[in-house]
């Protein structure tokens, strides 16, 4: 998650999107006064993400403090953090500010993201022996989509298709004078076969298209 108040843009963190890799183009191009949240692996420093207060030090560091302190505590407004709805955002700048910033999201095709989130998760040894179909069943989604919308309104000015990347790179240099002249590759895809289609089922199929309608209908997206 990015704020920067030097080119007047906000960064929405959605996963699975290469916004690990943006950040890391993004982020030694921003001044001491901006706001980013850190990477772990390959770590990356935050800056100005938390207060000095201890409690904040807490819920900003440790995601199972947050999960503890339950995701909608009034301590989530204290501080940012990675995958930060951009609701959450709103509430934490002044209402003119946040206005006057261009914000920017991305999202995937669902039947893409969700192969790709079953094998991240599968490396992380969350679901290490679950199939791709119980996976799909069973598994707590968080869809991008509730990052930059807020009851079914989209909150972004622009949410850009992962598909698309170098277009959006493009676009979101010419607004904020950013430059990305490289990428860096990070938690690249650790699938067996590159075709997601492979994975799935007429019936798995249809599933994620009924649980993602609206971002399929959002952004145009087909199987």
């Amino acid at each position: 998650m990015i704020i920067s108040h030097s080119r007047r843009f906000i960064l929405v963190k959605s996963r699975k999107t290469a916004s690990t890799s943006l950040q890391r183009a993004i982020v030694p191009q921003l001044e001491a006064r901006d706001i980013w949240t850190p990477v772990s692996i390959p770590p990356l420093a935050g800056q100005n993400y938390y207060s000095a207060w201890p409690i904040d030090y807490l819920t900003a560091k440790w995601e199972l403090f947050r999960d503890i302190a339950g995701r909608d505590s009034p301590l989530h407004y204290r501080f940012y953090f990675d995958h930060m709805p951009l609701s959450r955002i709103r509430d934490m700048l002044p209402a003119a500010q946040f206005a006057g910033y261009r914000k920017y999201a991305f999202d995937r095709n669902p039947w893409d993201f969700v192969v790709s989130f079953y094998f991240y998760r599968r490396r992380k040894g969350e679901v290490a022996n679950w199939d791709f179909d119980r996976f799909l069943h069973e598994y707590p989604f968080i869809q991008n989509r509730e990052l930059y919308t807020e009851n079914g309104a989209v909150l972004a000015d622009r949410v850009f298709r992962f598909e698309e990347l170098g277009k959006a790179t493009a676009e979101i240099g010419a607004d904020t004078g950013l430059h990305f002249d490289h990428l860096p590759e990070d938690k690249r895809s650790y699938r067996v076969e590159s075709d997601y289609r492979s994975y799935y089922s007429a019936s798995s199929r249809d599933l994620v298209a009924s649980r993602w309608a609206s971002t399929i209908t959002l952004l145009g997206y087909d199987f």
